[in-house]
């Protein structure tokens, strides 16, 4: 294909007034080609590492560093900023190569277990078009949504695929949750006899309505809700290029509603505060359950205690997300090296660019994940379990009757046992860790958390640590001064009291 064939294609319509383009070799601008049609075939709004070095291994191993190479010198005039995940993708891919050639020599993979598996992939959607399954729960405050207005159904379908459009691109996983607040602000919009658009009379009454039924549930109001509702009305504002003065109210609203939820405990530290849950305390709980399955008569209830103290065992010192949590024998959980070793890629609901993520889990966390596979038999058999589970590709968690358990089933255990949702295993982790072991803990929950160093999100979790610590320590010393008054008050009542007798 010709360079003129190629800057005719719609995705180069947006950098051919680009300074320096045309200074581009001819096998940079072909990579550059290459990859936008990678990622619109795949729906990929934000690549990642792991995105640039599946890409460039299509091609194959010998080619692939080459072809980063050549797509890095197109990025940096295109779309600077990717030189972090292009360098990592180039790790990674030689990494893959020399694991390649160790496995066909060794018959089995020389780095961490696992390292060949490839990352979560998902098709392109359609988010108009009917759920295959009708929804377990129906729509009550909010219309479906091929009711929307037909622009607006024109919008969502293009932003699915990933493609930017008025210099908004979008994950798939927002275009659902994007969708779904349109469809709340539509039906707002019709029970109060307006059309759906997005003025400030429409807006306004969308979040007097979302206001309401937010302060009758049981937490009350909860600014990150209407927050993160506006934000997503300001985002699809930008992408379908609304007036001016539609864009400036909604970032107004979501501003202000920004701003009040930083004043307000994330519901999930307030949880944990409720609770009075920590990391000891649920590893604890694990450990109480694992004995107690020990004890009991009927086989099933074994089986369940077993899974349940695994979940409290495993998760507060692996703190995977929800979407990461589904642990396989032999796909993302090994044994390597005498213990076993979870080599995942960790990822926030559904987005195309998981990282991966290992971790060697040391023999006390380990001796949850024996307990299951093991059950009631005999401890010399272990060996031969552990061998046969990673070749059935068996799930870590099955039912009492052998069926896998859902995806669901540790986060949903997990918070019927402990109150806490699933992911306070994170807060939990920070919060010790800052605690009792000051920088050093934070860098290792920052380890396990898979975070980056001085991310925004490490700082909040230390500031909700030193705040629960002034917490415990007011209620420290004012159980102290309760002791003290109580003693007060006994002698004084001693000295005072009439003699015996």
């Amino acid at each position: 294909m010709s360079l003129k064939d190629v800057f005719q294609k719609p995705h180069w319509q947006h950098f051919l007034g680009l300074p320096g383009l045309g200074d581009l070799a001819t096998p940079a601008i072909l990579a550059a080609d290459e990859f936008f049609d990678f990622i619109a075939t795949h729906g990929i709004a934000a690549p990642g590492s792991s995105d640039f070095a599946t890409w460039a291994l299509n091609a194959g191993p010998d080619a692939a560093d080459r072809r980063l190479l050549d797509l890095g010198h197109a990025l940096a005039t295109c779309l600077p900023g990717f030189e972090g995940q292009i360098a990592e993708a180039r790790k990674f891919v030689k990494a893959s190569i020399r694991s390649t050639a160790l496995s066909s020599a060794k018959g089995k993979p020389a780095d961490a277990p696992g390292a060949m598996h490839s990352p979560v992939r998902y098709e392109p959607w359609d988010p108009i078009a009917p759920p295959a399954r009708p929804a377990p729960v129906p729509r009550r405050v909010s219309v479906q949504p091929w009711e929307l207005p037909q622009d607006w159904q024109t919008a969502l379908r293009r932003a699915a695929t990933g493609m930017p459009r008025n210099g908004v691109a979008i994950a798939p996983s927002i275009v659902k949750r994007m969708r779904e607040k349109l469809c709340q602000l539509a039906w707002s919009a019709r029970k109060a006899g307006l059309e759906p658009d997005l003025s400030p009379e429409v807006t306004e009454q969308y979040l007097v309505d979302l206001r309401t039924r937010i302060e009758k549930r049981r937490d009350g109001l909860r600014w990150a809700t209407l927050r993160a509702s506006f934000e997503e009305l300001h985002r699809f504002s930008r992408l379908i290029g609304a007036p001016g003065d539609t864009v400036t109210h909604l970032s107004r609203i979501y501003w202000d509603l920004h701003g009040r939820e930083r004043f307000q405990l994330a519901l999930k530290h307030f949880r944990i505060l409720e609770t009075g849950h920590t990391t000891d305390s649920v590893l604890d709980l694990a450990e109480q359950l694992l004995h107690t399955a020990n004890t009991l008569e009927n086989a099933n209830k074994r089986h369940r205690m077993r899974n349940a103290s695994c979940i409290l065992g495993l998760y507060p010192i692996a703190p995977l997300r929800n979407a990461s949590a589904y642990l396989v024998f032999g796909e993302t959980l090994f044994w390597h090296g005498n213990q076993w070793i979870i080599d995942t890629y960790i990822q926030k609901t559904a987005r195309h660019t998981p990282e991966r993520f290992v971790m060697p889990l040391e023999p006390e966390t380990g001796r949850f994940i024996d307990a299951v596979i093991l059950g009631d038999r005999s401890i010399l058999l272990l060996p031969e379990l552990r061998r046969q589970v990673q070749e059935m590709q068996r799930p870590l968690f099955i039912l009492a009757n052998g069926k896998p358990a859902a995806k669901s089933y540790a986060p949903r255990i997990f918070k019927a046992l402990t109150g806490n949702s699933f992911t306070t295993t994170r807060s939990m982790l920070h919060t010790d860790e800052a605690i009792h072991n000051g920088e050093a803990g934070v860098d290792s929950a920052r380890a396990a958390c898979h975070q980056k160093a001085g991310s925004r999100i490490v700082e909040k979790y230390q500031l909700e640590a030193v705040m629960r610590h002034a917490v415990e320590h007011s209620r420290e010393a004012s159980r102290k001064r309760r002791l003290a008054l109580l003693a007060k008050t006994e002698t004084s009542l001693f000295e005072t009291a009439p003699p015996l007798g």
